[in-house]
């Protein structure tokens, strides 16, 4: 599956290695730090929990002993009693004693746990060209240089690629995405269907709606399918890629895109890494040989709120389920001409070249593809990521051919919003030249300026959008209760009730 974007189908590091942009470049590199750091960093928190108990034990037992100075008198009945009643410390499970032998066994799996995390993303790291966290460790201690630490907001991200894993690549994930992945395939199926036409004895039905187009199709004609150009289908906010992995799975041509670093180095190495290649011919095999590789992480041993036990918080889940390697020995045994690419970026900057005012001769020139437009574009949790959804919008409709599809399931759960809201007190912020110095700029200067022209839009405005821009909707669901990278075990479940729609580009005629 290829990495687009500069380097064909080199690893996402190895692309990133190459460019010639000093910002992409640095940003690649705090990433990675975030990669590296990833063990150190949580068992130094956890550390820091151990150091405050120890502070609480402490201050306790001051508190004891000044009680017992200021008693001059000999200790009688009741004083005794006194003593004998509960302290900060006697209550204090052995869990949390900092010399006892549970608690001693405890810090012992929770460091097994950042290792084991740890292993995994050396391994990303290692698939993408990049020093691994031992590699930074053995160039440290022989330069004795200073450490230049990631930040909390850093690893944050790194857990969050973690538990996204979990829900794209895992058997525990699988019921959270089905709620989302199955809906979106099987509109793309019905209502985009890889063949059509009909005759001949043997049936293929690809779902068990009655209305699907592709039912009836013969073998014949499937195979003949197969073997054409495959609808190509965008899927952007692709994350971990099991969404754009499985619709590819079904025949259709892919692209998938994502804005975070974070999750595309980890995407690149579960769709390309995890193979194992065959041994050399004539060599042999004792026992049954895995086809892939699988890991054991513990995504859940950031979360400190909701737990109900320490050992939940150190579960280990395996990923991936399948081999994501699989299909493409499949491309290559069936001949069909579909393809699978993921490119890194932001949604305007790698498809504004779609929009009419950027098409020119130029621009073609640059996008040998910006004639190849789509032909459905399946949407996960991703318009509410949107800093300016009507750009998105306009954008989307641009991408799709005529009677093209837009699939969306997803909430509203508007990632650029919450900062840099107009307060009583601020001043005009329209003055032209002069908002530098209002009390608003001033607030907010160290603030993305994304958060300071998003907007919050009903779904009714959402919709109303949809349909200016030239779409005619042909399926709506609302309130669909769905989770989004869930801990099953918690005591906090987030669900969203979310938007399912299927909206058709309207041809030049019918828009007419």
């Amino acid at each position: 599956m290829d990495e687009e974007g500069g380097g064909g189908s080199l690893p996402l590091g190895a692309q990133q290695q190459t460019s010639n942009d000093t910002e992409e470049e640095e940003h690649f590199q705090q990433v990675c730090k975030a990669y590296q750091q990833y063990a150190t960093f949580h068992q130094t928190k956890q550390q820091g929990i151990t150091r405050r108990i120890c502070q609480l034990i402490n201050k306790s037992r001051q508190q004891q002993e000044d009680i017992s100075n200021n008693t001059t008198s000999p200790p009688n009945n009741e004083d005794i009693q006194q003593q004998k009643q509960p302290t900060i410390e006697s209550i204090l499970p052995p869990s949390l004693h900092p010399q006892s032998s549970t608690k001693q066994q405890y810090i012992k799996q929770y460091n097994e746990s950042t290792i084991r995390n740890q292993y995994y993303l050396d391994c990303i790291l290692k698939y993408s060209n990049v020093a691994t966290s031992q590699d930074v460790l053995r160039q440290r201690k022989q330069a004795s240089t200073a450490i230049d630490w990631t930040t909390e907001d850093q690893i944050s991200k790194i857990d969050s690629v973690l538990k996204s894993v979990v829900r794209d690549w895992s058997l525990d994930g699988k019921e959270e995405r089905s709620v989302v992945y199955d809906r979106i395939i099987d509109a793309l199926v019905r209502y985009m269907p890889l063949g059509r036409g009909g005759g001949g004895a043997t049936e293929r039905s690809c779902c068990n709606d009655d209305k699907c187009t592709s039912n009836n199709m013969t073998d014949e004609s499937y195979n003949n399918n197969r073997k054409t150009s495959s609808p190509r289908v965008a899927v952007p906010g692709s994350g971990l890629g099991r969404l754009a992995w499985e619709i590819y799975s079904r025949g259709y041509s892919v692209q998938g895109s994502d804005f975070s670093l974070h999750m595309l180095l980890a995407s690149d190495f579960m769709l390309n890494g995890c193979g194992i290649p065959p041994p050399p011919e004539g060599e042999e095999v004792e026992g049954e040989r895995q086809s892939f590789k699988q890991f054991g992480i513990c995504p859940w041993i950031g979360e400190t709120k909701n737990v109900m036990s320490f050992e939940e918080r150190l579960r280990t889940v395996v990923v991936p389920d399948v081999d994501p390697t699989s299909l493409l020995v499949t491309e290559e045994e069936d001949g069909r001409e579909s393809e699978f690419t993921m490119l890194a970026g932001e949604f305007l900057h790698l498809y504004s070249h779609f929009l009419p005012e950027n098409q020119s001769k130029a621009n073609d020139e640059q996008h040998p593809k910006a004639q190849q437009k789509f032909h459905a574009i399946a949407c996960s949790f991703f318009l509410d990521t949107a800093p300016s959804l009507p750009h998105y919008l306009l954008t989307i409709y641009h991408m799709l051919e005529a009677d093209g599809l837009l699939i969306n399931f997803g909430p509203l759960m508007y990632h650029w919003s919450g900062h840099g809201s107009l307060l009583p007190g601020d001043t005009d912020v329209s003055q032209p030249n002069g908002g530098g110095s209002s009390a608003y700029q001033r607030r907010n200067k160290h603030l993305d300026d994304r958060y300071l022209t998003s907007i919050d839009y009903t779904w009714e405005e959402v919709r109303y959008m949809i349909l200016q821009c030239g779409f005619e909707i042909v399926e709506e669901e609302t309130y669909i209760p769905a989770k989004y990278t869930s801990d099953n075990k918690s005591m906090m479940k987030v669900m969203y009730d979310c938007v399912f729609m299927v909206a058709r580009k309207k041809s030049t005629a019918s828009a007419e």
